[in-house]
């Protein structure tokens, strides 16, 4: 590994300038072929550390993606399919990972024949039939024209999902519907979220058997002549506004459960000033998405409102030494402070969290905002049981030193929330 980093630090210097066509290209070629086997070798790798639980036994992080994220600079989303695909590659995919091993294929190709790959049905034969013939194809064809390649493959042996109604064992992919069942709900960039999921039937039964009855047309009022008007909203349109009914009634019935003393509600943490409408400043809920001013003045309309303004005479944020247990507006400061787990690399929302004492109650430590730091379940354990080290430094934040490693100085990692 260190000779492969020399080569590199000596062609990355080396004056290409006076270098023939051939030369060129046969360089550009060979860093290609290399950074396939690289990717080979990495996704062998990391399969091992993750089959091991390396970064949460040895090294204290949430997740083999976790630490994967922080130590090569990459997104969440990104580290965490780089390791779901190494494990496929090692474990079930020899044939696609010789073929990265050998330069025969890019990084980029492997992965859209995973993808491609865990869309069929969880029928094996039929899978090593689609990676021979995507496999083949991508000797050939560019990561985009694999793509569609891909695609045209994935519907020729499962038309029409004929293939999964054929399967035998249907209870098996029941199963296999229920442990990937997901669901996100992610801010578009745009003043709107996206929600994904996807569960088994018998999920899809029990929404559709509570939602479906509030879908039925509302008739409108004309406000001129007082008479009634069609419902205009699509059937979309209705089903999205039942599953919004559905969430407003359960916080209306006490359906969940209480989070740090408080009732649940949409919580949303907004500057006085947006909220009288002199400043246009964004509000943030809890859970990481952003609303306009309109939006918050909307919701503060039938809200209870907790003064969060430090230094006025709003609810008392720092109950020093009278209290061991977090109080609700000490917790809501803590939220909009570090907005989610502090722990380097994690985004675990708040209603996961915990408020951790920095220096311990039983050690004189005090209750209040400069001696709390928000972490999840996992990296409170973490932090109690490891090495791991935290501490509030000089701009409020916490700031988190890993366990000596040998060779390596440490040095304190400040914790950045996700919307900075």
């Amino acid at each position: 590994m260190n000779e492969g980093a020399a080569l590199l630090h000596v062609l990355a210097r080396h004056d290409w300038s006076e270098a023939t066509d051939l030369e060129l290209v046969s360089a550009v070629e060979g860093l290609q072929g290399m950074r396939a086997q690289q990717h080979a070798v990495e996704a062998v790798l990391l399969a091992e550390i993750d089959a091991r639980d390396v970064a949460k036994d040895s090294l204290g992080w949430g997740s083999t993606a976790d630490w994967l994220a922080h130590l090569a600079g990459i997104r969440h989303g990104q580290a965490k399919q780089t390791v779901d695909h190494a494990t496929e590659l090692v474990s079930h995919r020899p044939a696609t990972w010789s073929a990265l091993a050998s330069g025969d294929i890019s990084p980029e190709q492997a992965d859209i024949v995973l993808n491609a790959l865990d869309r069929l049905p969880d029928d094996e034969a039929l899978r090593e039939s689609a990676e021979t013939q995507m496999l083949d194809e991508a000797s050939r064809v560019t990561a985009t024209e694999l793509t569609r390649h891909a695609r045209g493959v994935v519907e020729t042996l499962d038309p029409d999902l004929t293939a999964r109604t054929l399967e035998a064992q249907l209870a098996r992919e029941d199963r296999v519907a229920h442990q990937r069942r997901f669901l996100s709900i992610t801010d578009d960039g745009a003043g709107g979220i996206v929600v994904k999921g996807r569960g088994s039937v018998e999920d899809g039964a029990v929404l559709r058997a509570a939602m479906l009855p509030l879908t039925a047309p509302v008739p409108e009022i004309d406000p001129d002549t007082c008479q009634e008007l069609p419902d205009r909203r699509d059937y979309g349109v209705r089903m999205w506004d039942a599953l919004i009914q559905l969430a407003q009634h359960a916080m209306d019935t006490d359906l969940p459960p209480e989070s740090h003393g408080a009732r649940p509600r949409v919580a949303v943490t907004v500057g006085l000033e947006a909220l009288r409408g002199t400043l246009f400043e964004r509000g943030h809920t809890d859970d990481g998405l952003d609303v306009s001013p309109d939006v918050a003045r909307r919701l503060a309309c039938d809200a209870e409102i907790i003064p969060m303004v430090l230094g006025t005479d709003g609810e008392v944020l720092d109950v020093g030494r009278t209290r061991r247990l977090v109080t609700a507006p000490l917790w809501r400061a803590l939220v909009v402070r570090d907005r989610h787990c502090a722990f380097p690399g994690c985004t675990r929302p708040p209603v996961m969290c915990h408020a951790h004492h920095v220096v311990p109650w039983f050690d004189s430590g005090t209750t209040s905002l400069s001696n709390l730091v928000m972490l999840c379940g996992h990296h409170h354990r973490t932090v109690h049981r490891t090495p791991w080290e935290v501490r509030i430094g000089d701009a409020g934040r916490a700031d988190f030193l890993p366990p000596p490693r040998l060779g390596v100085a440490r040095d304190w990692i400040r914790a950045r929330p996700r919307r900075e």
